[in-house]
């Protein structure tokens, strides 16, 4: 399961990897996209990524681009399937919650009717 900075990061490479096979983003790009949410530093950044390489969802190789840092990132299958899993599982949340709500009023409707029967 991903940190909120990781799914952060991974929805901003997804969505620049999604019709290219790879792409060059440089940690800065990413800090700016997160900045919204995350003050995110350039450490923090490079943690996150080895960690969604661990993960098996991108694979990251470092590079110069006029002396400066840039990640050259691809999406492994289980990064290309991230989207579609999300969805998937806040479909899966939103069921539960449902079936849990349901069943809580289906046991209060019960309990009143056995408490008018016995009473």
């Amino acid at each position: 399961m991903l940190s909120k900075k990781e799914k952060s990061v991974m929805n901003y490479i997804y969505t620049k990897c999604e019709n290219q096979e790879s792409v060059l983003i440089s940690p800065q790009d990413i800090a700016t996209a997160c900045m919204d949410k995350y003050d995110l530093t350039n450490v923090e950044i490079e943690q996150i990524l080895n960690g969604l390489v661990l993960d098996n969802y991108i694979d990251v190789i470092n590079s110069d681009k006029k002396g400066k840092l840039v990640y050259c990132i691809t999406l492994k299958q289980k990064g290309v399937s991230y989207k579609r899993d999300n969805e998937q599982r806040k479909k899966t949340a939103v069921m539960l919650i449902t079936r849990t709500v349901l069943l809580a009023i289906l046991s209060f409707i019960v309990g009143v009717i056995l408490k008018s029967i016995f009473s």
